[in-house]
């Protein structure tokens, strides 16, 4: 048995099946492995920030690439459908058919909760809107003994509440205090819903004075109207106020 080793059959064998090995073992490493998993082939990733995306999609498939949007963020000053951010970075050397994912600027903004900035100061208002991503359109001075103190938020020259929806990188005209003629100007409390004496104490505290108007309709004898509503007037001023009553002495 161990005679057919020493053959001459026995060797060629054993000489043909190293070489087809040997020549296998070349095939796979220097010509399959390097073509199947492109060896020696790279790309240069192309600088497509600030670009609109087609116009990215177009590049990075001139460059053998292939895209996928990762994230989106609405910037108002930005146009829309814009790339604002790729991995991998530009210049980077990869291989063809990479992935290269993109931050684009959104087309329609998300809606926020309009923060509580009245009674602020100016500096806190501002500070407050810009987190919620929310701009300060135009800043308004009347005369008030608040300096600087934010009086009321107007939207599209309406007032707008605390916790109203609306889309980030809106505008928010703010009504300040100027801190002027302080002894000339009263700011005007609200009496909503009080009885005739304490709606004029309050009023007399203020540096106002009382207009009463009487509605029988209703005998709780509380007011349900007032004008002006807000705002400073010149002390002294009257403030006009409904009250469902008959009279005071009612």
């Amino acid at each position: 048995m161990f005679g057919y080793f020493k053959t001459k059959e026995f060797i060629i064998s054993l000489l043909s099946v190293l070489i087809l090995g040997g020549l296998g073992y070349v095939f796979f490493f220097n010509v399959f492995l390097p073509s199947y998993t492109s060896h020696g082939e790279s790309v240069v990733v192309p600088d497509i920030s600030k670009m609109p995306l087609d116009e990215a999609r177009k590049k990075l498939k001139e460059a053998d690439l292939l895209m996928a949007v990762k994230d989106s963020l609405y910037l108002p000053n930005i146009t829309p459908m814009t790339v604002l951010k790729q991995e991998p970075a530009p210049s980077s050397t990869v291989k063809p058919d990479r992935t290269v994912f993109l931050t684009i600027s959104k087309a329609v903004p998300p809606m926020v909760k309009m923060p509580k900035v009245v009674d602020l100061s100016i500096y806190q208002a501002k500070a407050k809107l810009e987190s919620w991503k929310l701009q300060v359109k135009e800043i308004r001075k009347v005369p008030d003994i608040a300096r600087n103190v934010v009086l009321r938020a107007l939207l599209e020259g309406k007032d707008i509440k605390e916790g109203t929806d609306i889309p980030q990188g809106t505008g928010i005209t703010l009504i300040i205090g100027e801190g002027e003629k302080i002894q000339s100007f009263a700011r005007v409390p609200s009496v909503i819903g009080m009885q005739y004496n304490e709606a004029a104490s309050k009023l007399s505290m203020a540096g106002l004075s009382i207009d009463p108007q009487w509605d029988p309709a209703d005998g709780d004898g509380k007011a349900y109207k007032q004008v002006p509503e807000k705002d400073s007037v010149r002390r002294g001023q009257g403030v006009t106020v409904w009250f469902h009553s008959k009279g005071p002495s009612n």
